[in-house]
This record gives structure tokens, C-alpha cells and sequence, in this order.
């Protein structure tokens, strides 16, 4: 009778650990949508990076030989910015989300909705960085033209 009782026992205590354990399935694909979403926008930022010297030197060049120089000044002075806004933004990036991305499949319910709530202002801060860096790219070429 002990022994029946014991297995009743261990049956019912072993449903109940199954049964209390949360299910983080969709918080992590939630949360895998959301960082690849903020992957995208880097990536599609990223290979305009590479004109930011060139047109740097032609605006240098420019200001130089121009009578009314701050506008050619200033334009590299936002490319430069531009430049550090992408830099800073993947240095923080990186320890904020990329280095601790492992540990997220490991996290509770609660913790991964705290993660994706960061990833969502992470997302809106890179679209900012988007628009920032595209709209000095974009005066900077007029300006050579």
C-alpha cells in the first residue's frame, strides 16, 4: 500500500513539475524576429558606410577652393557623425544584446519580455541611425555633384 502511495505521489509530483514549467517557445521567436529585424537595418546601413571617406576627402577638397566653405564643412561634419553613430551603435549593440543572445533560450517568460521590450527601442534607435546616416549621405553627394 506505501509503495502504490509513493508512486501516486511521485507520479502526481512529477505532473506537477511538467505542468508548471513555462513554455518560452514563442517570447524567443518573438524575440529572434525582433533581432534580426534590427540585424536588417545594420546590414542594409552598413555598405553605405563604406562612401563616407570618399566623399569626406571631395567635400574637404571643395571646402577648400570655395568661397563659402561651412556648407562643405559642415556636410563632412555629419558624415563624420554618421560615421561614430554607426561605430557606437555596434559596440552597444554587441555587449547589450549580442554577447548575452545565448543566455536568452535559458530565461524566463518575464526576463525574454524584458529583452524583447529592449529590442523594440533598440529597433526604433536604429532606424533613427538609419535615417541620420542616409540623410548625410544623401547632402553629401548632392553637394559634389
Amino acid at each position: 500500500m506505501i509503495l502504490n502511495l509513493r508512486k501516486v505521489l511521485l507520479a502526481s509530483m512529477t505532473l506537477l513539475v511538467f505542468s508548471c514549467a513555462e513554455d518560452t517557445s514563442e517570447k524567443y521567436a518573438e524575440y529572434e524576429k525582433l533581432f534580426q529585424q534590427v540585424l536588417e537595418v545594420h546590414d542594409e546601413v552598413m555598405p553605405k558606410m563604406g562612401d563616407l571617406p570618399g566623399l569626406e576627402q571631395q567635400l574637404q577638397k571643395i571646402a577648400d577652393t570655395s568661397a563659402n566653405p561651412r556648407i562643405y564643412l559642415e556636410a563632412e561634419k555629419q558624415l563624420e557623425r554618421s560615421d561614430s553613430l554607426m561605430m557606437g551603435w555596434m559596440h552597444s549593440f554587441s555587449d547589450e544584446f549580442v554577447k548575452k543572445k545565448p543566455s536568452v533560450k535559458k530565461m524566463s517568460n518575464q526576463e525574454i519580455q524584458q529583452e524583447i521590450d529592449a529590442l523594440q527601442a533598440e529597433l526604433k534607435k536604429v532606424r533613427r541611425m538609419e535615417d541620420e546616416i542616409s540623410a548625410s549621405l544623401i547632402n553629401a553627394q548632392e553637394l559634389v555633384r
